[in-house]
């Protein structure tokens, strides 16, 4: 075998293992941490049951209107968008795939307008919501929130919360989705 054949083999056969490598490093992450938030839509409802869960879930209206992110991560648009893609079908957050460093914060009623403990959360009483240091969020914050990134102290969100265009109805009926516990029961 000549020198320039046995490079080329020495490169394919060092290609060949680090893409082993990664295959390992990506599967061991999805066992060890699981695939977060990243739905499958067994996990959705088989019918919508608000237009603001509809939009929750598929970034769409009840009208056909789409709602557009501008940003926002890869995960997020892989996964066909709307709040669903990273918050999760029961709206708890957690961990992300494939940057499962990368934690997302729920959007439960309680997480984001319930009353949050901060002495409790900063002496481990309570788990942190990962909505921050900042009071409750009201209508209006949260609107902010979706649109301009921005949270009820005035800080931005992490450039990975992408800002949604949404016509005013449909702002209405998402957060009023959102309002409402989780499956829709007391």
């Amino acid at each position: 075998m000549t020198r320039p054949h046995r490079l080329l083999l020495w490169r394919i056969v060092r290609i060949g293992a680090i893409a082993m490598v990664l295959l390992v490093v990506l599967a061991g992450g999805q066992l060890l941490f699981g695939s977060g938030p990243l739905t499958d839509r067994s996990a959705w409802p088989s019918e919508f049951r608000s237009n603001g869960e509809r939009i929750y879930f598929t970034a769409t209206s009840a009208s056909g209107q789409q709602i557009t992110p501008q940003g926002g991560n890869m995960h997020m648009m892989m996964s066909g968008g709307g709040c669903v893609a990273c918050h999760g079908a029961d709206r708890g957050g957690g961990r992300l795939m494939p940057r499962f460093w990368q934690s997302v914060p729920p959007l439960t009623a309680a997480a984001l307008f319930g009353e949050h403990d901060e002495a409790a959360e900063a002496e481990g009483a309570v788990e942190d919501d990962g909505h921050g240091d900042h009071d409750d969020y009201t209508d209006d914050t949260l609107r902010r929130a979706i649109t301009d990134g921005v949270d009820p102290g005035g800080e931005r969100l992490d450039p990975a919360m992408p800002r949604w265009s949404i016509g005013a109805e449909d702002m209405t009926d998402l957060i009023a989705y959102l309002k409402t516990p989780v499956g829709g029961l007391e």
